[in-house]
């Protein structure tokens, strides 16, 4: 009896949410609303000091957008994965596209340093890209095809990501 108040409650929101568009518990229970569609442009400052187009960056080459931050543990392990895997991607014509949410460079940049990644990041500062990406939760991997279509999102970097990209 004493949790059955908090059940209903839980079950009384998410049934409210599912009505709702664009809700986050709606996103939760069917996926991404951005999956199937192109991802959409931005142009972010990077650690490297620059103003970059992710359209330009991608240059009609499959990508992997991942959105994370430095205060995540499971971000510091994706990205060491992907930091790793960078070298491989890059033959295979993959591009890495690394947003951090919320942080400012000097705190990037120190994270890069001691973690000894070797990849340039976006700085989405202000979070609006992390917003209309429709980011609930870090991490966060977009998977972009050639034609720069959201093939799918997923948390970690599954094994098979080169099929998913081929979709």
């Amino acid at each position: 009896m004493k949790y059955l108040g908090r059940i209903v409650f839980l079950v009384a929101v998410i049934m409210v949410a599912s009505y709702v568009p664009n809700s986050s518990a709606q996103f939760f229970m069917t996926g991404n609303p951005l999956v199937g569609e192109k991802s959409p442009d931005f142009t972010l400052d990077t650690t490297s000091g620059e103003k970059v187009n992710m359209t330009k960056f991608r240059d009609k080459h499959s990508a992997i957008i991942f959105f994370w931050a430095t205060w995540c543990p499971h971000c510091r392990e994706q990205l060491k994965v992907l930091n790793n895997e960078s070298a491989n991607m890059l033959k295979k014509n993959i591009k890495i596209i690394l947003v951090d949410i919320g942080e400012g460079a000097k705190q990037v940049q120190a994270h890069l340093k001691r973690e000894k990644i070797s990849l340039n990041v976006f700085l989405d500062q202000d979070q609006a890209i992390a917003e209309t990406y429709a980011i609930i939760g870090v991490p966060t991997f977009f998977f972009i095809n050639k034609s720069g279509v959201i093939t799918a999102v997923e948390h970690t970097i599954p094994d098979n990501y080169e099929e998913i990209l081929s979709k």
